[in-house]
């Protein structure tokens, strides 16, 4: 902390900030997103709620400036967000995509107070769309969910002349605390320990990307001796993929784990890892990497604004034992590594230099994974859009609908290494692992069989 007012990047932001510094078209920092309503939407009546939503979120009212070649924040007030949202409609689907595809396009000024920009959509199906494009230095995916949910409470309170509800809790003063924290000792170097112990005491891993091993350019870098991917491919257009798993399988998923203690994220994470591992040739080692919710307290979790860390999670596939023996073991390590993951994420990147001699955008990079559960009201619909750009390979978001029990699936990949056969394959290859493992979480790995 600088002052009263002005404050460092959080180890969250560091993450975000770091992936937009090094891609060459800067929009991976765009968040684009946006909730559909079945219901007739007053649009003037919602301009005002989005006002107070900036006014209730401070997360939407931080301002980046740089001193000495660092990114530093501070908080202002809600005066300069008093513009009037606009409001458009779109005949057909093909003129409203294009709309999307437009915005997309633009990185997010962030250096010049824009953090979030808000348009009001009546679809060409007679709908009613809100759309943000938000930048990712002030709320992730999370805390986008947070911010729609005290959208549509604020607008709902207002059409019925009714008391405003709680708001939100302060970003501000989380990031306060999280400062207090990390000043009082070496934290950071004690997590970053950890991951250099974890990473030491193994063998280096493989990288194995959804689009299989018989990959062209794959093909090239292990002629190449080399077994990651090459640094220029953050630099490449992405395509977003959507999948499902549908209600009964994602049940069987939550009855499992409550039955077995572990967590749904837990779980479809390593079946995740399995996959990619049968995929390319019966790994053992494997590096994908987690997203972590870091919202531990009750403040952290009513609160909009980045709160995220990512880390990659060393998975170890042992075919002489149970899929269930398996993922206990995954598991237990998950654990540990969820409690040391406060740490920047260009640290991670010299570690892993440092380790294994190479570029660590080349290993570390190859597929990311989340699970966002989603709480919306009846007849409202969340979306997610691609921002063209990624810094990774693949990413894959999973949504899960707290309403209808269904899981979204958004494969984000980028375009001149994964095509929309490799997604399709992959996810139908994803299905047959999970469909296996939960009829009989005893079966052995070895046994798990990849089908179309």
């Amino acid at each position: 902390m600088t002052d009263q007012s002005c404050y460092n990047l959080s180890f969250s932001q560091d993450v975000a900030y770091m992936q937009c510094k090094y891609s060459l078209y800067k929009r991976v920092i765009n968040i684009l997103s946006s909730i559909v309503m079945d219901e007739e939407v007053d649009f003037e009546v919602m301009d005002q709620a989005f006002k107070l939503l900036v006014e209730r979120n401070d997360c939407l009212r931080i301002r980046f400036f740089k001193k000495r070649g660092e990114l530093l924040q501070c908080f202002g007030d809600s005066g300069k967000n008093s513009k009037k949202v606009p409001v458009l409609s779109f005949a057909t689907k093909e003129q409203q995509d294009a709309f999307i595809d437009k915005v997309r396009r633009k990185p997010i000024d962030y250096m010049h107070g824009v953090v979030i920009e808000p348009y009001f959509i009546h679809t060409y199906d007679n709908r009613y769309m809100v759309f943000f494009k938000i930048c990712h230095l002030v709320a992730d995916l999370y805390g986008i969910n947070v911010l729609y949910m005290d959208l549509i409470n604020v607008y709902h309170a207002l059409k019925k002349g009714e008391p405003l509800p709680p708001a939100p809790e302060s970003f501000e003063e989380i990031i306060k605390k999280d400062i207090e924290k990390n000043a009082k000792g070496n934290s950071a170097e004690k997590h970053l320990e950890y991951f250099t112990n974890l990473l030491t005491n193994n063998p280096e891993p493989f990288y194995a990307g959804i689009h299989g091993p018989n990959n062209p350019i794959w093909q090239k870098q292990l002629k190449k001796n080399r077994r990651g991917m090459p640094i220029f491919l953050v630099h490449n257009n992405t395509q977003t993929y959507r999948h499902k798993l549908d209600k009964d399988l994602v049940e069987k998923v939550l009855t499992y784990c409550q039955n077995a203690g572990c967590s749904p994220a837990n779980l479809l994470f390593y079946a995740s890892s399995l996959t990619l591992a049968k995929l390319n040739g019966n790994l053992e080692n494997m590096m994908p990497i987690g997203l972590y919710n870091c919202r531990n307290y009750a403040q952290e979790k009513r609160c909009a604004g980045p709160k995220v860390q990512s880390a990659a999670c060393y998975t170890k596939i042992d075919y002489t034992l149970s899929f269930e023996e398996n993922l206990k073991a995954f598991s237990i390590a998950q654990t540990g590594l969820y409690r040391h993951v406060k740490f920047k994420d260009r640290d991670f990147e010299a570690l892993m230099h440092n380790i294994y001699r190479s570029s660590p955008l080349m290993i570390y990079y190859s597929i990311a994974y989340s699970l966002i559960p989603v709480d919306m009201p009846e007849g409202v619909e969340f979306n997610l859009y691609t921002n063209g750009n990624c810094a990774l390979p693949a990413y894959v978001i999973q949504v899960l609908n707290a309403k209808t029990k269904e899981i979204d699936m958004a494969y984000d990949v980028q375009t001149k290494i994964t095509g929309e056969e490799d997604v399709s394959k992959f996810h139908t290859y994803y299905l047959n692992v999970l469909e296996q493992v939960l009829d009989d979480p005893g079966i052995n790995v070895a046994e798990i069989q990849l089908s179309l």
